[in-house]
């Protein structure tokens, strides 16, 4: 049977790419394709659910003052705090990263795929950023234009074009992402085109993941 780290080499694909860049929108109809597709950012929230050791280590970490009067971590703050200062964004990515993987690796046991291993797919917004190109078999990068990022971001958080733009630079620029790329799939286009794409996106990978 496969190991964790043989499953990532030889069957997972990395789904990366900017903020509002259309991840989820791809995870989605990859999901709805019947592939599994593992969220970092809905995984993550796993590890630091109270009473789990990672909540413990954040709580110590920052102070009660990150909590929301439910007892749960109040997520909004915790962005603003790690947003504008470096060394405490990266104490609370040491704290949550490691975990990650030992959370990605129970839910793909819980589908299955190391009795039965096949295509699946992990989306995370810093795949290039913490270098974990190589952990996986492949890289898709979903791609946009920056303005049309900015706009998006500015819908769904109802923040300023000064404050998306400002998240947009603390990124790996999107061009960046697509020169390092083995696929791109741009969602500047139609739904029909881009459930194009995703098809023969599958159409390449499934030939090209060796089993």
């Amino acid at each position: 049977m496969l190991d964790f780290r043989d499953l990532c080499l030889q069957w997972g694909v990395a789904l990366t790419g900017g903020i509002a860049s259309g991840k989820s929108t791809v995870g989605r109809s990859l999901r709805e394709r019947g592939f599994t597709v593992i969220d970092a950012d809905q995984a993550s929230r796993l590890v630091v659910l109270p009473g789990t050791d990672g909540f413990a280590e954040i709580v110590a970490y920052f102070g009660q003052t990150i909590l929301l009067p439910s007892g749960e971590l109040d997520r909004a703050k915790m962005r603003e705090i790690v947003f504008n200062d470096t060394e405490k964004r990266r104490k609370l990515e040491s704290i949550i990263h490691h975990r990650l993987a030992v959370v990605s690796e129970e839910l793909l046991r819980k589908e299955g795929l190391f009795e039965n291993p096949r295509l699946w797919f992990y989306e995370a917004s810093l795949i290039y950023e913490r270098k974990r190109e190589k952990d996986f078999s492949a890289v898709w990068v979903v791609y946009c234009p920056e303005i049309l990022q900015i706009e998006r971001v500015m819908k769904r958080d109802t923040i300023s074009h000064e404050q998306a733009v400002a998240i947009l630079k603390a990124q790996m620029p999107p061009d960046e992402k697509v020169k390092k790329a083995d696929l791109v799939i741009r969602t500047d286009c139609s739904s029909d085109e881009l459930e194009k794409q995703i098809t023969d996106a599958l159409s390449r990978m499934q030939t090209g993941v060796k089993p």
